[in-house]
């Protein structure tokens, strides 16, 4: 008796549809409602395990992308990595890793490694050339081409070497310079700063702040000044003057290739070169424009959430939690709820399919309706069709004719093929 239950239940659901364990739609095999999809079309393979918000794809190179607890971990030919735990990059005869608190590599200089806070040596990290530590935060020193920095007791102590001068005693007193080319220091940071910089080039520029009652910024062409910071601001330069009160909720901006004020949050403009964005009762209402070459782009925002975008071949529609619609060319995707209102590829394909309750499709001449993670779905190409309920009953329309099934094949017929306990048997 088991054993005839067994193919009464399985048999038919790994050679026919029998939903909810297997099902098909859009080309993919589905497995267990929306839970684990199949595909595998023009030589290249696709399986998504939801459960683990996992995902391989063969498409993307040659070596195939393996996302898992998505979008924590990805595997690849040479990058791989579990945030915040492991990390693994190579390119070319250098890579790096990492797991946990042990690092470990190789670069043009040499190997590298370590084992944070004891102790440790780094290449072309941080943008430094080279870094080491020993007990940190006791010990601690970064080499950037000709100039050395090392530190004790980070960031209380540190001395400059080599290129550069100085030392600081944080946050009481500091200095710090490369002779010829910037100088800068502080008292009682971050209250009182200055600094000069650019010295070998054609505008040097030199600030000095009293934070936060006055800040200073200025070189031959420009210059931005704040007092009692962000009470007021007033920046100029060569091609625009713009002043502003409270950080910006009252400004204005004039120039030859940008402009704008706001009345934040009541009204705001913006414009540079042929970019511009216009807010109404910000947060409430956006729409930005702006261009790449040639190319027209175009965003409206309601709420910050819900947007359309209008970009070449492109269209988005998102109304949160209701709905999203998105188009390239003449192909579109229609979603019921939105409960994720975001443009990415990894969450269309892994998670958004787990809170889709309505899904309708169209892919070139092909159009696809998907209801209840596959309770009921409908393909129609050209005079062609099929409708499914469940694995209770499939109708369907090809070059056989009309036809239907009962229970996945379990009873069928077409204009070519009668179905009994799932086997055709040619009609003459």
């Amino acid at each position: 008796m088991f054993k005839i239950l067994f193919l009464l239940v399985f048999l038919p659901c790994s050679v026919h549809a029998f939903w909810p364990l297997s099902w098909e739609y859009n080309e993919e095999n589905h497995y267990f409602g929306p839970f684990i999809s199949y595909q595998n079309k023009d030589d290249t393979t696709r399986v998504t395990f939801r459960p683990l918000l996992a995902s391989y794809d063969s498409d993307e190179d040659e070596e195939g992308v393996l996302d898992f607890l998505y979008p924590l971990g990805r595997v690849k030919k040479d990058e791989s990595y579990f945030i915040p735990i492991y990390r693994s990059k190579r390119h070319g005869e250098e890579w790096d890793t990492s797991f946990a608190l042990f690092f470990w590599g190789k670069s043009r200089q040499g190997g590298y490694g370590g084992f944070f806070p004891f102790y440790g040596k780094l290449y072309n990290r941080f943008a430094a050339d080279e870094m080491g530590f020993l007990m940190w935060p006791l010990y601690s020193y970064t080499r950037d081409e000709d100039a050395t920095k090392t530190n004790v007791l980070t960031p209380f102590f540190s001395f400059y070497g080599g290129a550069e001068s100085g030392f600081k005693v944080w946050p009481f007193y500091g200095k710090r310079e490369r002779e010829g080319v910037r100088s800068s220091g502080f008292f009682m940071w971050p209250v009182f700063i200055w600094e000069k910089k650019d010295l070998d080039m054609d505008e040097p520029i030199e600030s000095f702040y009293a934070f936060p009652f006055y800040l200073r910024t200025t070189s031959e062409t420009k210059a931005y000044y704040h007092v009692m910071w962000p009470l007021f601001s007033y920046m100029r330069d060569k091609d625009k003057t713009e002043w502003s009160l409270l950080g910006g909720l009252f400004s204005k901006t004039e120039g030859k290739e940008k402009s704008g004020f706001n009345l934040l949050p009541l009204v705001g403009y913006k414009k540079k070169d042929r970019d511009t964005t216009f807010d109404l009762l910000w947060p409430l209402y956006q729409e930005s424009e702006w261009y790449v070459s040639e190319e027209k782009y175009f965003r409206r925002r309601v709420a910050v959430i819900n947007r359309y975008m209008d970009e070449p071949d492109r269209r988005f529609l998102n109304i949160w939690p209701f709905f999203e619609y998105s188009a390239v060319k003449e192909d579109y995707t229609f979603r019921f709820p939105s409960l994720l209102p975001f443009r990415v590829d990894g969450l269309d394909r892994i998670i958004k399919p787990l809170v889709t309750v309505y899904e309708e499709r169209r892919s070139g001449e092909k159009r696809m309706v998907n209801l209840l993670y596959g309770l009921f779905t409908k393909e129609v190409e050209g005079e062609g069709w099929k409708a499914r309920f469940a694995f209770l009953l499939e109708v369907k329309k090809d070059e056989n004719g009309v036809g239907f099934e009962i229970l996945s094949g379990l009873f069928g017929l077409d204009g070519k093929y009668l179905k009994v306990l799932f086997i055709p048997i040619k009609r003459n």
